[in-house]
This record gives structure tokens, sequence and C-alpha cells, in this order.
């Protein structure tokens, strides 16, 4: 009896700690991976709606499946910020980007290999951003409001 319970104490010890892993996984048409050192973006191409939401601990991504960038921007716990507009997408020469006023916003856009390729700070309540010299390639646009601790991420495809 004293076996069989110290056999059951000690598989469910090793059960309650076990950790669980959930690897990022994507059904899709076209995509592709890309590494640059140690980072992996794995990507998609042909959503017609490009976005990411949050809620509680739930998070969901169309488009981009790598790392946690919220870290390297120190975004960690912020939730999502409501009320932008990114148009036209897929973009040739320029696409707006339109915010909720009375805010400050940084605004940073990044290619598939995780390189910046802009950065800026705005108040404005629309901002133009010129991509025509740019590659056709996928790219990847992050708003934050840390004041309100907010943030929200788009996929913009250049045609």
């Amino acid at each position: 009896m004293k076996t069989t319970f110290l056999i059951i104490s000690l598989l469910f010890g090793f059960v309650a700690t076990a950790q669980i892993s959930i690897k990022k996984n994507s059904i899709s048409t076209s995509g592709g991976v890309m590494i640059s050192g140690s980072q992996e973006i794995i990507y998609t191409v042909g959503e017609t709606n490009i976005q990411e939401v949050d809620t509680g601990n739930i998070h969901l991504s169309e488009g981009f499946i790598g790392p946690d960038i919220t870290e390297a921007l120190g975004i960690t716990g912020y939730g999502t910020l409501t009320g932008i507009t990114v148009y036209p997408n897929p973009v040739k020469d320029y696409f707006m980007l339109n915010l909720p006023e009375n805010g400050t916003y940084e605004v940073y856009f990044y290619n598939l290999q995780g390189k910046q390729i802009l950065y800026r700070q705005t108040k404005k309540s629309e901002e133009t951003f010129e991509v025509s010299q740019l590659p056709v390639s996928g790219y990847m646009l992050i708003v934050i409001d840390r004041k309100n601790k907010l943030k929200k991420s788009f996929k913009i495809i250049k045609d």
C-alpha cells in the first residue's frame, strides 16, 4: 500500500510540475520562413483581414508567426489599442495610418528579417507612410501608446 501511494505521489508530482509547450502553427496557401541570426519569422500571404487581437491570455496573430516582439519593445502586458485603421493594404506607393485623437504614438515598421525600416513618434490623427522604394514583400507595423499601455500590430503587404 505504501509503495503504491509513493508511486502515485511521485507520478502526480511529476505531472503537476510538467510544462506544456504549444507550438505556433498556421494553415495557409502561401508563405515562407525568414531567418536572421537567431530570429525566425514564419509568414503567410493572402489574408484579407490582417491584424493582431488580444483577449485576456489569448493572442491571435494573423499572418506573422515568430518571436514575441513585445518583449523587445518593452510592451509585455500591454492591452489592445483600438480605433486604428491602415489602408490601402496591399500597398503600392504609400499607406495611411489613422489614429485615435489626443494621444502620443510610437510607430515601428519592420521587414520580415526583423530589421527596423522606420520609427516615428506622432501626435497626429493621420500619418502617411511612403513605401514605394521598398521591395515587394510583407512587413510588420506596430503602433504603441505607452501612456495608456496599449499596442496594435498589422501585417502590411507591399505589391
